[in-house]
């Protein structure tokens, strides 16, 4: 029974932008594992994204090449500024940048900014609205006006990684705006902080995912 009151002091008194880092990637979590666990068992309306990368490879043999290389990309960067320096500077010459922030840094949510210290917020009710209305809508659409199995797939994926992975980041590095949920890495760093198993657990199952992604069928070559 105490453990159980240790583990909730543990998690008590969470920040907004922490809070927004769980809900945000458990959600991404379901999206991305209903679709590869329901492909075990049946025929799903779209393929996982395991299945849309294996599709993708056979058409165009280098991409288990650039997943594998953006993976390690994104660890490099995780490296050279660690998540937990928010606000750090990676390099300051040349000037970039404005503001007391000049220079390329680590937001507040472990995102890459030339000017870390001058970022401001995007209004969840704003941009995560339209984000998603944006992935269904052009989901949709996709879905009736093409029809292809995997056409459906690479629109998905395609708009989720545009939306929730790549503006973000962009909109933190060249305008120094902020959406609320932190990045991966940054929400990990933070779980790891609170409960240090958990952190060692998430970052196995990105491995996992990793060789998942990059070498299909695996674990299952029989």
């Amino acid at each position: 029974m105490r453990t159980g009151w240790d583990l909730a002091a543990r998690f008590s008194g969470m920040s907004t932008t922490e809070k927004w880092g769980y809900g945000f990637w458990l959600f991404m979590g379901l999206v991305f594992g209903v679709p590869e666990s329901w492909a075990g068992l049946a025929n799903p309306p779209w393929p996982a994204l395991s299945d849309t990368i294996t599709h993708l490879d056979a058409l165009w043999p280098p991409t288990a090449v650039i997943v594998v290389a953006l993976i390690v990309f994104v660890a490099y960067y995780f490296v050279r500024v660690p998540v937990s320096q928010a606000g750090s500077l990676a390099y300051t010459q040349g000037g970039l940048g404005r503001g007391t922030g000049a220079g390329v840094g680590r937001t507040y949510a472990g995102r890459l900014s030339r000017t870390p210290a001058d970022i401001s917020p995007v209004p969840a009710l704003i941009y995560v609205p339209l984000a998603l209305a944006a992935i269904a809508i052009g989901s949709v659409i996709a879905a009736v006006a093409s029809g292809d199995f995997w056409v459906l797939g690479y629109v998905i994926y395609g708009l989720i990684a545009i939306f929730l992975v790549i503006i973000p980041n962009v909109l933190a590095y060249w305008f120094a705006r902020e959406v609320p949920w932190p990045t991966l890495l940054a929400t990990v760093t933070a779980l790891e902080r609170r409960w240090r198993p958990a952190a060692v657990v998430v970052l196995a199952g990105l491995v996992i995912l990793m060789l998942h992604l990059a070498l299909p069928p695996w674990p299952d070559l029989g």
